[in-house]
Parts: C-alpha cells; structure tokens; sequence
C-alpha cells in the first residue's frame, strides 16, 4: 500500500532526474555563487530590524493583552502550566494535577512554561500576560530568525530578506491545503498567526523561531569546528527539543535536507556525518532530565491515537521512510551541482511539502499528526523563495535587483494590511470574570474540597490557570494510564447501547478518584458541548452549583486519594475495553461501604506524602494515582513496594494490622538519576571544551 504513491513517487523523480538536472544547469547553476561572506552591518541590521518591525506591527496588541475571545484555545494549559510553575518552582518533579498524576517532564516539553513563569515573575504580570508576551515575541523573532538563517546559508542578505518578508506575509499552506485554506479564511490571512492565537499553539510557534536558530549555529559549528560553536549548537537544538515535541522531530526533518545537501564531491565525509550524530547527542545529553526514554517512549505509544489513528504509521515507518530517502536521494542526485544552500532549500521544501500535504490532502500519513507541520512547510517554501531569487538576480545588475526588491515590497503591503485587520480582529480583550471557565474554578476554589474533578472541554483547558484543583484531563500525550483515555470516552459518549449509560460512567469516576463532574448543557457559552447526553446525570447524581446550562455534580462523599479495601476487592483483571465493568464493582463497592477504615492522604510536597490508617488483616492501601515505577515507599519505616493494580493506579500491601504510617516519595528512579548524571557529564565535558577552544589562538 506505501509502494503506491511514496514508491512510485521516487520511481517516476528518478525518469525526470535527468531532464531535471539539464533544466537546473541551464537556468540558475551558471548564474548562482555564493558571495563571499562579509561581516554583517548596518544594512544588515536594518533589514532584520525591518522584519521584526513588520510583525510587531502585525500582532502589536498580543504583547499587553491579558485573555481573549478563544477560551476554546488550548493556551489555557500552557498558562496553567505556568501558573504550577511559579508555585512550585523547587519541586518540578511529580505533576499531580493531570491524568491522575504524571512525572513533570511527561506532561509537556517545559521551556516555554518554565520562560512564560519567569517572565512572570520578573515583570509582576500574570501567566496570562506574559504568556501572551513571550510567544508574540516568538512570533516576531520567527521571520528574523529564518532571515539570519537564508543569510547565512547563501551568503546574501537580501535572500535572507525576501525569505523573511514572504515568511511574514503569504501563508502558503492556504493555496495548497485547501482544508486549511477554508479553516484560514481568505488569500491573504496568516495561518502561522491564526494557529498562534485561536488555537494556541504558542509552544509551536516558538519551537520554529528556535528550530531555524538551531540550524544556523550548526551550520556555523560544522564549518569552523570550534568546540564553543558546537556547545552553542547543542544548546539551541536541546531548547528547541524542550519547547515542542513537533519542533523536537522538526530536527530530524531539517538536519536530514541539510546533511544530505552537503554531502557529493568536495562536500562532507563520514567523519562530518559523525560530528553531527556527536553534537545531537550532546543535546540529548543537555534536555535527558526534562526528556528521559520513559517520556519519550509514552508519547509515542500515545501518539498512534493522538489526533486520530496513526498505529499504520509505526507499521509502515520502514518502508514509507526508504520511499522518502529514495525521493530525497533522487532529487539530490538532480540537483547536486546547484549550490548547496540551494540543494538544501529545495529537499527541505519537498519533504515539508510532503510530510504536510501528504496527511492533509491525500491521507498519506509519514508521521503522526503530519499535517500540523504545515507551519514548517510555509517556512521552508518561503526560505526556498528567498535562495530562488537569489539565484535568478545573483548576476542581475543592482539597479534591476533593487527594482525587483522594490516590486516584491510593494505587491506585498496589501496583504501585509490585510494580515494586520485579521489579527486586530482577532486580538480583541475580554472579560475573563464572565467565562464559563472563570466561574467554575472559583467556585472550586471557594466550595470544593480540593479532590479530583472530572470537568469537560475548555474549563478542562483552563481549570489550572485559575485553580489548584487535580482533574482525570490532561494532554492525551503524556498520559501514563492509558485508561484514562478510554474512561473520558465513556463518559462523554456512554454506552452504545444505552444499557448502562450513567452506570459505566459513574464506576469508572469512581475507581480513578473522580469526585466531581462537570456537564456544559447545548445551551452553555462554552465553545465544545462534548457529552452526548448532558441530562444523563439528573435524578442520579446530587447538583453541587449550576450557572445557566452548566452543572457540578457530586460523584464521591470521601475525598481522599488513599482508601482501604479488602485485597480481594483490589481490580486484579485488566478489563477488556471500558465498557467491561465487572472488574471494578468489588473494587468500588468497597470504596462506597462505610465501614471501611479511613485512610488519611496528607501531600507534604508536590512529590511526597503521607497516609495514615488502621488496617483490619487482609486489608490493603489504594492509590488513586498513576502508577509510575518512580515512587517509593515505606510502612512504619519498613520498605515496601508501590505496586500497580490492573487499571493501572497505585497500591501498597503493608501485610500488618493496626495502626500503619506509609511514607510514599517520588523521586524518579535510577532512570532519573542517570539522565541528571549524564546531563552534568555533557554540560562539563562541553564546558570544558569550550573554555579551551576559547582560549586557544584562532
């Protein structure tokens, strides 16, 4: 099935190799070299100016706006992200307020979050405003950054320029994605904007800015083979890894075209292939703490199901991977005498186009969620733009050269304005004391208890922005107990047969630690009404607070995240699919019978706590948390094994009765303390380079 269109793909770019390698030579090899390099100036500096000038101008309100009108946008998680993080800035270790608990780097690359709370902190604005602050400067810096990148790859800074201005102003993803293209909502809108802003994909965006940063000082650290330019490049491409697990395969995406490019006659050789595998290592090396195997190993096992069923992916990886090698092989092989930034412009923009377009337009997935790379596509195409016209004016006289900067600057204002009525439109405060978001969080943090919460859509998105209160959500991603991914669907959507509609969907809150839920009516003001049916709690559940079509209901009288049951009543057989509900009904007829023994669960830190209780023989402790082989535990000072039940939470087996105090600490396991170890061992043995190539006479 891959063979159809990948492989003929390549099959057919190899019959028009030839022609396509005449058509080159005669029309831009002849005309093209690359300048010799000056040291940037004035001008230089100008024209960067220009295009960070250019997007402010576009996106100027995104710096002082606190909340807008998109409360569906995912920007509340970040924010609330950013808000943990300014709390609990000492103990990023255990993450327990998602997806039953996570370990902190699981729930999503930190690097923006951490600078969004330090610049919070710094300024005195909320994580809301600084938020907004730092990614309308990501946002800004993206075209000037592929500008300083276009420059230094062909030696020209007016490529660089013209790449940043199209960069800024032409979305090429509505010409070639038409579901985009209808989503954007005309020629001349910014999609990378519309993406920035409606749907909140700050850390994105971000992950692009740095991505092209990335490159550019690797390319510097491959040609001058210093060891502080190599510290720098690993640096940047270990930031970029930490700010989006797409700008983390973004790396691959692009350091791939770009090797590729260098290599044929008078190019590189095995050992710069080797230096390139050593500084990806060293950056591996620098973020291994904040992206351990264990990480990345559940956001792949998560991304099969993330956004829509890509399990064929990893089924077809190799062969689908040697069809795109054998395409970029083949067209390098067209254009190897084209200079090689032109050679490296050219790969990148195919695969890009292809990686995007692929998913998006013919349901060709190379990899999960390909077609939101369509933001990588726009800033390969544009960067190719800029080598193109480099390459067609390079021997022009300057006086047609600046007359055709000038035609490109002028035919480029309209859009320009009309980019800036689309984001003036769309940057428009609101009153975050009127949302339905708002709302619920403070009446949590006033009335509730504290407990887990079960509460649908954008108050989900947003709940941590105002509250401390833990929920079942979190990012699909980085959840650690794949039930949790099964039970939402249970509880949104029920039974297909409606035999046990409110039944499932209550044992199951109940056997992962939910104690309330939230139900957004067809009449709520918030943007996503994801339960199918929203009555279905009525007449079963007791109504906490109601605000128009939106109720809180009751699903628990006991709070605690540690309870005491029977060991036979422990769910022992993993159910079948979510709709299998005999495992859990000893489990949770014992955490409704009130003659059980309380447990007291008391956190003494965001990673520790401390549960007492009296147990009866043949009692156990349950841990409504996700299992994580992290934690560690004792009972009454004795050592003891946090074990894991067959819906994937925690329990302890103190094998004593009376009374009993568990001591339960995460700290990450051997494998975290080996990623902090080779974390130091990289940073000093970079260090130590660095500070011998400096010293060393050039």
């Amino acid at each position: 099935m891959w063979l159809s269109p990948l492989g003929t793909l390549a099959a057919r770019l190899s019959i028009l190799a030839p022609k396509l390698q005449a058509w080159l030579e005669s029309r831009l090899v002849h005309s093209v070299s690359v300048e010799s390099r000056r040291k940037p100036g004035l001008e230089t500096a100008g024209l960067a100016l220009t295009l960070l000038l250019v997007n402010v101008y576009i996106c100027r309100e995104l710096f002082r706006v606190e909340y807008l009108n998109y409360m569906g946008s995912i920007e509340g998680a970040f924010i609330g992200m950013s808000r943990y993080v300014m709390g609990h800035w000492r103990d990023l270790t255990w993450f327990p307020l998602w997806n039953g608990g996570t370990p902190f780097p699981t729930t999503y690359p930190p690097l923006l979050n951490l600078t969004v709370a330090f610049s919070a902190w710094l300024s005195g604005a909320s994580p809301a405003h600084a938020y907004h602050w730092v990614t309308a400067l990501a946002f800004c810096l993206g075209p000037v950054a592929l500008f300083a990148l276009t420059y230094r790859l062909s030696g020209s800074q007016w490529a660089g320029f013209v790449a940043g201005l199209i960069y800024s102003s032409v979305s090429w993803s509505y010409w070639i994605i038409p579901a985009i293209g209808r989503d954007v909502g005309g020629p001349f809108h910014s999609r990378r904007f519309q993406a920035l802003v409606e749907y909140g994909e700050g850390p994105h965006v971000a992950s692009m800015t740095l991505l092209t940063v990335a490159l550019l000082f690797l390319d510097v650290a491959m040609t001058r083979r210093r060891a502080h330019w190599i510290t720098l490049a690993s640096v940047v491409l270990a930031a970029t890894a930490l700010t989006n697990w797409l700008g983390a395969f973004g790396i691959v995406l692009i350091v791939a075209p770009y090797a590729l490019a260098q290599l044929g006659r008078g190019g590189w050789k095995t050992r710069d292939l080797a230096l390139v595998a050593l500084i990806g290592a060293a950056a591996y090396g620098l973020a291994i703490p904040l992206m351990p195997p264990s990480t990345i190993a559940t956001l792949q096992k998560n991304a099969q199901s993330t956004g829509g069923n890509y399990a064929h992916v990893y089924q077809a990886a190799l062969p689908q991977g040697l069809a795109v090698l054998a395409a970029l092989i083949v067209i390098k092989l067209a254009i190897s005498r084209l200079p090689r930034h032109l050679q490296f412009g050219i790969l990148f923009a195919f695969l890009m186009t292809l990686v995007a377009a692929g998913d998006a337009v013919w349901n060709i997935a190379i990899v999960p969620m390909a077609f939101r790379y369509h933001l990588e596509m726009e800033m390969a195409l544009a960067m190719l733009a800029g080598f193109v016209c480099y390459a067609l004016f390079r021997s022009r006289p300057r006086r047609v050269v600046a007359l055709a900067i000038a035609v490109l600057v002028l035919s480029l204002i309209q859009p320009l304005k009309i980019e800036r009525r689309q984001a003036a439109g769309m940057l428009r405060p609101i009153d975050i004391t009127k949302t339905i978001e708002w709302k619920t969080a403070q009446w949590l943090n006033h009335n509730w208890n504290g407990s887990r919460v079960f509460v649908p859509g954008s108050v989900a998105f947003w709940l941590n922005a105002f509250s401390d209160t833990p929920e079942l959500w979190g990012f699909e991603q980085a959840t650690t107990n794949p039930i949790n991914r099964d039970v939402t669907y249970v509880v949104y959507h029920g039974d297909p047969t409606g035999a046990h509609e409110t039944d499932s969907a209550v044992l199951w809150m109940k056997a992962l630690g939910v104690h309330a839920v939230g139900v957004s009516g067809p009449l709520s003001s918030a943007p996503y009404k994801d339960f199918v049916k929203p009555r279905k709690f009525d007449g079963f559940l007791e109504p906490l607070w109601r605000d128009g079509d939106d109720t809180l209901y009751r699903v628990s009288e006991d709070a605690e995240l540690a309870r005491v049951v029977p060991r036979e009543a422990l769910v022992s057989r993993k159910p079948i699919h979510a709709l299998d509900l005999d495992p859990l009904r000893p489990y949770v007829a014992a955490l409704d019978d009130p003659k059980m023994p309380r447990a007291d669960f008391r956190w003494t830190s965001a990673h520790s706590a401390t549960i007492n209780a009296k147990l009866d023989p043949g009692q156990i402790v349950s841990v409504q948390m996700a299992w994580h082989q992290g934690w560690r535990a004792t009972v009454n000072g004795r050592a003891a094994p946090v074990q894991r039940d067959a819906i994937g939470q925690m329990y302890i087996d103190p094998e004593i009765s009376g009374p009993c105090t568990i001591e339960m600490i995460y700290d990450g396991g051997m494998e975290t303390g080996v990623a902090y170890a080779v974390c130091a061992l990289t940073a000093l043995l970079l260090a130590a380079a660095s500070i011998r190539s400096l010293l060393k006479p050039v």
